[in-house]
């Protein structure tokens, strides 16, 4: 059985074993119930379910406990109980949103059964004051959740520096999450490692385990630095996110962190690591963090802790994110290796994430903004997939199409080297932004300036992403981007994208990069997609004009024998076009397969001639914004407004 995170209307919830539950929800109107009158009857006056929008439940819930109090922060003004009945066609009332005016609050929940018949339970909601505890050594931290005057939803500074050694997390799940506040102070906590048994026992690895917030008070974790020396192996049956400040967190706030030294995980089972935080879910920022941290990760084979998610994910700073988590205005340093070579083990990397929640979803996951890596990246996988981007390894789903609702990387820089050399995955992915820009997802205003590299068969390798894919009415993008450095492909390669797949689009990209493939193509095996060109190495989009108004200045690309190389885009699926389109007329193209064939014109795969640093009024001419979007930098090509000169 694999274990799962439940979304609910306050967010991600962690469940295990849902066979099991589902039987257990089978068994349960069968049985008699505490305040019931019989089994199967309409007198089932017990509830199924009791949720809180704040706080824990304590004790946690049981169907057949009346009384619990919850604790929360002093800022929680007020509080959403949900509860459901568990008898057929019984009516709670009680529940809902309360104001809470006083500390000392309790709220009676009343179940009416079909025959008339009625139960009571009582919530004690208790706000704290505005006490900030002092916290100064690492057995004052451990206290929290633990001892009296220690809640987890209270307000915490450290008093001094701290070191962990064998560290057992703070708040180790959902029943017992920590909702409160942590102000560093500026401080350091050296982080020795974890303690063995709960590494191998928990799925939450971090200081705090799972941090959970409100809507209205989210929790706070800032202003301290964490220098790490954690190596951690995990024997956990089931998936497992871990970060030094948290392995989960939701409705939180995680800003001011600075990180260094080294954390390594590995798991059998599927991970998300990430040197804040393993995953980040719904009303979650991380924001104006910093990091030297090198990461390495050994990732295994089933049980990713998320529904559905069968990957391995590290980034710098996140994981996972996903339900709207959001990364910005980060910096990362470190190198992110994700050597997840397990049969049947598949990856993202990235400099800031591992990237977004993955699947055939166009559901908006959350953004990154604002953010720079400069450390290199590598993923390898023993699976079909390994995807490495410098800044995330994948983005995927937008919602309902408005910008706000899309996931997005904007306004973003990478160098070093993005690699995927040596995977042993059917199918790797390295862009130097992002590995897969998927299902509706938008990467632009970003750019990379480093050395994407791949060199096994099946490659997509690109300077801004390698794959840039799906779904009707739900268009991926990439837009206002540019490229320097070199992207060497195995059998594909381009300045900006390695594939551009289908309902796509590239707009107003230019490409400096070296381009080139490395082995001999066989042009009849359709998945090794043998292309190169100074935007894109392949283009199967049959979105009209897929790839448009954009400028391949790229100094040379060069192939192997049987590769397809053309300026703009290495070659085109049938149904593909392109428009307006311009390369460098002085580029110098390489066919290692015989003489190279130009094709040229604006609407062609080597584009119309163009200046090697063409005037602004020439990139104006084809419909780039040089008011909100564009400027020319002092080396005479445009630049991101936001970029330095």
């Amino acid at each position: 059985m694999t274990m799962r995170f439940v979304l609910c209307r306050y967010g991600t919830l962690f469940s295990a074993f849902p066979a099991a539950l589902a039987l257990v929800a089978l068994l349960w109107a069968g049985c008699e119930q505490p305040g019931g009158s019989g089994s199967r009857s309409d007198a089932n006056t017990a509830l199924r379910s009791l949720e809180v929008g704040a706080g824990n439940l304590s004790p946690p819930f049981d169907g057949g406990r009346a009384a619990y109090r919850v604790e929360v922060n002093h800022r929680v003004t007020e509080l959403t109980i949900l509860a459901e009945a568990a008898g057929r066609n019984a009516v709670v009332s009680g529940a809902g949103t309360v104001s809470l005016s006083g500390d000392d609050t309790t709220v009676t929940l009343t179940v009416r059964a079909e025959s008339g018949a009625a139960g009571t339970y009582r919530v004690r909601i208790v706000r704290l004051d505005d006490t900030v505890v002092p916290l100064a050594s690492a057995a004052d931290l451990r206290k929290i959740g633990v001892e009296e005057g220690y809640s987890p939803a209270g307000d915490y500074a450290l008093a001094g520096d701290l070191t962990l050694e064998d560290w057992t997390p703070v708040a180790p799940d959902a029943d017992h999450a920590f909702s409160g506040t942590l102000d560093g102070k500026g401080r350091t906590i050296t982080f020795r490692g974890f303690d063995g048994a709960a590494v191998s026992g928990g799925a939450y690895l971090g200081v705090f385990g799972y941090v959970r917030g409100a809507d209205n008070a989210k929790a706070e974790i800032k202003n301290l630095r964490i220098d790490a020396s954690v190596e951690a192996e995990s024997a956990h049956a089931a998936g497992q996110a871990a970060g030094l400040i948290a392995g989960y967190a939701e409705h939180t706030e995680i800003r001011d962190i600075t990180l260094g030294g080294n954390f390594s995980f590995k798991s059998l089972k599927n991970s998300y690591a990430g040197g804040v935080a393993g995953c980040i879910g719904k009303g979650t920022m991380v924001k104006d963090c910093d990091s030297d941290l090198d990461m390495r990760v050994d990732g295994g084979n089933g049980g990713g802790p998320a529904e559905g998610m069968y990957y391995n994910f590290a980034g710098g700073f996140v994981g996972l994110f996903m339900d709207g988590g959001e990364l910005i205005g980060c910096h990362n340093r470190g190198a992110v290796t994700a050597d997840c070579t397990t049969a049947g083990s598949q990856v993202f990397a990235g400099g800031i994430a591992g990237g977004s929640y993955y699947a055939f979803t166009t559901v908006y996951q959350g953004k990154i903004e604002d953010c720079v890596s400069t450390g290199d990246i590598t993923a390898k996988s023993g699976g079909s997939w390994s995807w490495a981007g410098g800044i995330a390894g994948c983005v995927a789903g937008d919602g309902d199409g408005t910008l706000e609702k899309t996931t997005r990387i904007m306004r973003c820089r990478a160098e070093g080297t993005v690699s995927v050399k040596d995977s042993g995955a059917d199918f790797p992915y390295a862009g130097g932004i992002v590995g897969c820009n998927y299902y509706g997802a938008l990467t632009a205003q970003s750019y990379f300036t480093g050395t994407v590299v791949a060199n096994t068969a099946g490659n997509y390798t690109g300077g801004i992403a390698g794959y840039n894919s799906q779904q009707a009415g739900h268009h991926s993008r990439i837009e206002d981007c540019w490229s320097g450095g070199e992207v060497t492909g195995f059998h594909n390669a381009g300045g900006i994208v390695g594939q551009n797949q289908v309902y796509a689009s590239v707009r107003n990209c230019y490409s400096v990069a070296r381009v080139s493939v490395t082995d001999t193509c066989d042009t009849n095996k359709p998945f090794t997609n043998p292309g190169v060109g100074g935007i894109a190495g392949m283009n199967a989009s049959a979105l009209p004009d897929s790839i448009r108004g954009c400028v391949a200045l790229n100094p040379g690309i060069s192939a192997a024998a049987g590769a397809r190389i053309h300026r703009v885009a290495g070659w085109l699926t049938p149904a593909a076009t392109l428009g307006d389109n311009h390369g460098y007329s002085g580029m110098a193209v390489v066919s290692g397969g015989g003489a190279y064939t130009s094709d040229k014109g604006p609407d062609r795969v080597d584009g119309a001639d163009c200046a090697e640093k063409p005037p602004q009024s020439f990139y104006e001419g084809l419909g780039w914004d040089f008011t909100g979007v564009w400027k020319m930098g002092t080396d005479g090509y445009p630049v991101p407004r936001w970029q330095d000169p």
